[in-house]
């Protein structure tokens, strides 16, 4: 079972909203360590210090977009730190966009905005053996597969 508050995950959008409300969502999660970026170039800094377990990022942004992003970390001079799943995020769905984030390994796809239980549900399916997060007002725990 994976335990939230034992996962690290990097949050890249060059929007300081979107960072936090995203932060904030993995915060209510139980998401342990949370680290924001607000470029994919300070990401990939971030990525080649420490190793996360899952990166939520921007599709679109400034200096470097998420396909470049993408592609430097399949470089196979970056190591093992790029080979976390990546979930991206944006606010602008196309079809094209979808075909070529999948076509560089985005492992899943969040529209903007999104909900809690969507990132738990993205989480738990990509997660070995699902993780438990707290359950709704009857105050089960549920386990997310």
């Amino acid at each position: 079972m994976i335990v939230p508050e034992k996962l690290k995950a990097l949050i890249v959008d060059d929007n300081a909203y979107a960072r936090s409300a995203a932060a904030a969502t993995l915060r209510k999660l139980g998401v342990g360590t949370i680290d924001d970026v607000g470029s994919a170039p300070l990401a990939i800094d971030a990525m080649l210090g420490q190793r996360y377990d899952v990166v939520l990022m921007d599709w679109y942004m400034p200096e470097m977009n998420g396909a470049s992003m993408l592609q430097v970390l399949q470089g196979r001079h970056f190591g093992p730190n790029g080979r976390v799943p990546v979930i991206m995020m944006t606010a602008y769905p196309t079809r094209e966009t979808f075909a070529r984030a999948r076509e560089l390994g985005v492992v899943d796809i969040l529209t903007k905005p999104f909900t809690a239980a969507q990132v738990a549900n993205l989480l738990g399916r990509l997660l070995p053996n699902g993780w438990e997060v707290e359950g709704d007002a009857d105050g089960e725990r549920q386990v997310l597969l």
